[in-house]
């Protein structure tokens, strides 16, 4: 990775096992329910790994792809969307507290020749990556508890 043009962390803590919280989230099929109507579908080519392609579709938009360019088993993944002249990236991590609790830390970040063409537009996710933390860590403790 280059240097980044922008970069944004956030980090939650969730009341759940990191092995719980982990298979939570890389069922790609929690995405979908948890995103509701910002996504028609989330779809992954094989296990979730280093190397595996995902597509995702938003309405009205035209697909997404997205590869796992590395996967440390329910300690941390890193997403890549390859964009015209840069590249995005969603790294999840997965830290197990004294308190049998998870810290969940998303980092983005945007890089490559042409990435501060699109850093305006991922602002966005300095509001909408928190709330969305929030979301999962509420979704996977609903799931831990029943």
């Amino acid at each position: 990775m280059s240097e980044a043009a922008w970069q944004f962390e956030h980090t939650v803590t969730c009341k759940a096992d990191r092995t719980f919280v982990w298979n939570f989230w890389t069922d790609v099929t929690n995405w979908e329910r948890i995103e509701g109507q910002a996504i028609e579908w989330i779809r992954l080519d094989g296990p979730f790994a280093t190397g595996t392609s995902g597509t995702t579709k938003a309405p009205g938009q035209p697909p997404h792809h997205w590869q796992i360019a590395e996967c440390k088993a329910r300690h941390s993944a890193r997403i890549e969307m390859k964009l015209d002249g840069a590249v995005f990236d969603n790294i999840m991590s997965f830290q197990s507290t004294e308190a049998d609790e998870t810290l969940i830390t998303q980092h983005m970040e945007l890089s490559g020749p042409k990435a501060t063409t699109f850093t305006e537009g991922m602002k966005i996710f300095e509001t909408t990556a928190p709330q969305g933390l929030t979301k999962l860590a509420k979704s996977i403790e609903a799931a831990y508890k029943s």
